[in-house]
């Protein structure tokens, strides 16, 4: 990995372990809230569905309605598709931290999406100042002729958050019971839902392992 990458982790792995630290990742666990309800999102409309709406809430929790065809295949896809989609976009952000020139690039195709979702699809209060304290900041980022080193650190920052974040929101469906999408998962299909969570779990290590393993070297 980059020198900026092993540096974001670090910082992140130390705010972990302070008694504060929660606090400073607050904004970043938020920001993969919104990854994983954009990733149901997103889902839905290749599907053939349509968003109706998306909330964020200040617990860091979120919920996506969406309109979906009567499809049971098709909504399993969209209930698994916001932890395997976090985790995803969290593996590809690693990926291309890892060069610098892709930074700006990428901070501004997710600050317009940010935009693109405010407008259309996220559809309370506290989601929208998030989104759009977001936006602004990854925009304003991208637009800086210098600070190139600052848009990657921040890249990196996004990677690791999200990439674990997915992993340990997994880890919480076995804590947590009700409501969820491993147990839509189990309305669906009948397995119990830490099957679902434990599969998942499992897909999202392998992508995170493969991606670490995959840009160890230059």
């Amino acid at each position: 990995m980059t020198t900026q990458l092993w540096l974001a982790a670090a910082v992140c792995l130390a705010l972990s372990l302070m008694p504060w630290g929660r606090l400073a990742l607050y904004p970043f666990t938020l920001f993969t809230t919104w990854v994983h309800e954009c990733s149901h999102a997103v889902m839905a409309v290749i599907l053939g569905g349509s968003v109706s709406s998306i909330v964020i809430q200040p617990d860091t929790s979120g919920l996506t309605r969406s309109l979906m065809p009567a499809s049971t295949l098709a909504q399993g896809l969209v209930a698994s598709a916001g932890y395997l989609g976090a985790s995803l976009v969290g593996c590809c952000l690693i990926t291309a931290s890892r060069v610098q020139r892709r930074a700006k690039p990428i901070l501004w195709g997710i600050g317009a999406f940010m935009l693109f979702t405010l407008v259309f699809w996220i559809r309370n209060l506290f989601g929208a100042l998030v989104v759009i304290a977001w936006a602004v900041l990854l925009l304003a980022l991208a637009r800086q002729r210098t600070g190139g080193r600052l848009a990657i650190f921040l890249l990196s920052v996004l990677a690791i958050q999200v990439a674990l974040n997915a992993v340990f929101d997994i880890r919480m469906l076995f804590l947590v019971h009700g409501r969820s999408d491993a147990d839509t998962m189990a309305r669906l299909f009948g397995p119990p839902a830490w099957i679902w969570a434990g599969l998942w779990m499992a897909a999202s290590v392998a992508m995170l392992a493969s991606t670490l393993r995959l840009t160890r070297g230059r």
